[in-house]
């Protein structure tokens, strides 16, 4: 990108990506969870960090191992979003709420510097017959308000509740077994 250009400005129907969040695991077209995210949050791809990214993905592979449906309601109650304090962008992350499923990256995923360096500008290809992206793509200011979690109802209360106890360290492992990532 051009200097006069940032993530923050971007012509209509354009969003911005970072090489760090394919490597993540993102992909196009998204899971409906991680859209459901992304609009209840109201923050676009590229303002979510690498491993919050990762987090959803393994959230997700967890999930369908224990033959539990993964809703964004349901990951909202184990996780909550917070703004990063070092970037002035808007960068958010996602962390854990206390009590509830942990998932933990090796040392080395700790802290991906660097990663809004590597942008890049996706379009829907002109005359292509797609539709509308079904997620925001104009990067705002997340709000500053908590972010609570939703309250749960029987069936996901119950799958929920279920999940508390899990924890997950070294957690890019889910991510090369699902052939999400590839090992380094």
């Amino acid at each position: 990108m051009r200097e006069d250009e940032s993530h923050l400005t971007l012509k209509p129907g354009c969003f911005v990506l970072s090489l760090d969040l394919l490597e993540a695991g993102l992909r196009l077209s998204m899971p409906e969870i991680a859209k459901e995210l992304l609009r209840s949050w109201k923050v676009v791809p590229i303002q979510l960090t690498p491993n919050s990214w990762r987090t959803i993905f393994v959230f997700c592979i967890i999930c369908r191992k224990r033959k539990i449906e993964a809703t964004a309601e349901i990951f909202r109650n184990h996780f909550s979003l917070a703004c990063s304090p070092q970037s002035g962008m808007g960068i958010v992350y996602v962390k854990h709420r206390t009590n509830r499923m942990r998932i933990n990256f090796s040392p080395r995923l700790s802290n991906n510097k660097g990663w809004t360096g590597r942008l890049f500008s996706v379009e829907r290809r002109k005359g292509a017959n797609i539709p509308e992206w079904d997620f925001p793509v104009r990067v705002v200011e997340p709000l500053r308000r908590a972010d609570m979690p939703p309250f749960l109802i029987k069936e996901a209360a119950a799958a929920s509740q279920s999940l508390n106890t899990v924890g997950v360290n070294h957690a890019e492992g889910y991510l090369t077994e699902y052939k999400l990532t590839m090992k380094k």
